[in-house]
């Protein structure tokens, strides 16, 4: 029987931008837990998208001893069988390309529905199964069911890359991705440059200061009609007087 949970009870986190998170589904078995989480969709395709995160180990749940979900499958007639559940009538294609996000290799599929919607289905299993010499360590197992009426094969394809697991069984004994790699020999010593990659950040774009324009020059007034020269000596005195009309 499935139960709802808040959605921060998922065992994943979604990349930035990626589809929202409706709800979260739990399902517990005797050896395993599963949690679904359900994601937005504007796809016309029949069925809902979902990320589904299964951890396998030492879960602490008691139950009845039929109630075991047992270990993964990926092999081609199981994976073939989760496209009759998930996707029917939609013409899935698994990818010859290899796939590798930071928790290993993962294979996936894709197909267009007859609406026109991209849909996308991926499967990864990280760890041991539970029926090799080590069952205690754990695993975990994901599926992707994604289908978009707009985005490209490549945007479904980004959320594999950028999911994160978040979820874990509090048992020492609980460990799917073995040991932490060697530090490299080479970290501190002389010779041995490294540039980190940082993130690209815009320059930023400067204004230039807007100056006002300058007034246009003032133009001296056009003097019209003819010009009376001045006299040669310049002085008044050198002309005739003019005497007054009479009375």
């Amino acid at each position: 029987m499935k139960s709802e949970l808040p959605a921060a009870e998922s065992f994943v986190t979604l990349p930035p931008g990626g589809p929202a998170t409706i709800s979260i589904l739990e399902k517990r078995y005797k050896d395993a837990i599963v949690r679904e989480t359900i994601l937005a969709t504007d796809s016309r395709v029949p069925g809902q998208n979902f990320l589904t995160a299964t951890i396998r180990g030492p879960v602490g749940y008691r139950t009845n001893r039929d109630n075991a979900l047992g270990p993964d499958s990926i092999t081609p007639s199981q994976i073939a069988k989760e496209f009759q559940w998930y996707l029917l009538g939609v013409p899935m294609m698994r990818s010859q390309l290899y796939a590798q996000n930071k928790y290993g290799s993962f294979g996936f599929a894709l197909g267009t529905a007859r609406t026109g919607d991209r849909c996308l289905y991926a499967w990864q299993h990280i760890g041991r199964h539970q029926d090799t010499v080590l069952p205690t360590t754990g695993s975990v197992s994901i599926r992707l069911r994604l289908c978009d009426a707009d985005a490209s094969e490549q945007e479904l394809l980004s959320v594999m890359y950028g999911f994160t697991i978040v979820g874990y069984l509090p048992s020492p004994l609980w460990n799917p991705y073995g040991n932490a790699p060697k530090v490299s020999q080479s970290l501190g010593a002389l010779s041995a440059p490294y540039e980190p990659t940082l993130p690209v950040v815009e320059a930023p774009v400067r204004k230039t200061p807007v100056r006002p324009k300058p007034a246009p020059p003032v133009k001296a007034p056009v003097v019209e009609g003819p010009i009376v020269p001045l006299p040669e000596s310049g002085r008044y005195e050198d002309f005739a007087l003019v005497p007054p009309p009479e009375s």
